[in-house]
């Protein structure tokens, strides 16, 4: 949801959003790529912290549950910057035996 409320702003020809998911060696990544605007020129540190938002109708509480989520499952989520438009937030999960 977080990947098609960045696009409101964007022109509707330039709107991508790309979800993948690639097995590597013992793990699944799933990819969710947008071209929206980014968070510039560095990404915070807080952004899966509890509260912290960057819409202002936001919670601030998806990404935070989206961590706790993924990392009970011994997984690892992070966020980087597009070289074109956008973020991409990434997430491992082990494969299970």
């Amino acid at each position: 949801k977080n990947a098609f409320d960045e696009l409101a702003n964007v022109p509707s020809n330039q709107r991508t959003v790309r979800i993948t998911a690639t097995v590597r060696e013992d793990v699944v990544e799933i990819e969710v790529r947008d071209s929206g605007r980014g968070f510039g020129s560095a990404i915070p540190d807080t952004v899966f912290d509890a509260f912290y938002s960057t819409k202002p109708e936001g919670m601030g509480i998806g990404l935070a549950i989206s961590k706790s989520i993924v990392e009970s499952h011994g997984g690892q989520i992070w966020v980087t910057e597009n070289d074109g438009p956008g973020a991409t937030f990434h997430a491992t999960l082990p494969v299970p035996d």
